[in-house]
């Protein structure tokens, strides 16, 4: 199965895809969309406007099952028309910005919860940090993934690729960072 994010501006997708859905960071967690998604009957693979890393927390923040994800590169010709297809995307919502957690980056060291004037994030199950209030978080704010030490923290939107969730960190830099949580 083959599902297909349309980019935040697109309401339609000429595409062969089994499903299309609207742009994946701008759906809320208590959407149809994404319960259907999360009943998928086997992984799907994902094409999306998106960072990979970033698209691959969101899928798994979210519970949804997924073979593969494919970044799908910014278009020069925008489609704007709303076609009366089954391609067409009739839900749209509103633009959202929020951070996302790479849990396989996370050390859980909680500098985002305490940086975090906004109240977005709080201590999950397992002693690590969640995005607790994402629509709390500022508009353009990207400032508790400049502390993060781990760089778990994206902002998929961010112009600065490296917060974006572009231009992973070497696996050498992120071993340098375990003697960091044993020092906490």
């Amino acid at each position: 199965m083959i599902i297909y994010s349309c980019n935040r501006d697109t309401r339609t997708a000429d595409v062969a895809a089994d499903m299309v859905i609207p742009f994946l960071y701008d759906i809320p967690p208590e959407s149809g969309i994404i319960k259907q998604l999360q009943s998928l009957p086997e992984p799907a693979a994902f094409v999306v406007p998106l960072p990979l890393r970033a698209a691959k927390s969101i899928l798994t923040h979210y519970g949804i099952p997924f073979g593969s994800i494919v970044e799908q590169l910014p278009s020069d010709e925008k489609q704007t028309a709303v076609q009366e297809t089954e391609t067409s995307v009739e839900t749209q919502f509103p633009p959202r910005w929020y951070p996302v957690i790479d849990d396989d980056r996370c050390i859980g060291c909680l500098e985002c919860v305490n940086f975090c004037i906004f109240g977005v994030y709080a201590i999950g199950q397992n002693d690590k940090p969640v995005v607790d209030k994402p629509d709390a978080c500022k508009d353009g704010c990207p400032a508790c993934a400049r502390v993060c030490p781990g760089k778990a923290i994206m902002f998929p939107l961010c112009e600065e690729r490296q917060i974006a969730g572009y231009d992973d960190a070497g696996e050498s830099e992120l071993a340098a960072l375990s003697g960091f949580v044993d020092a906490l």
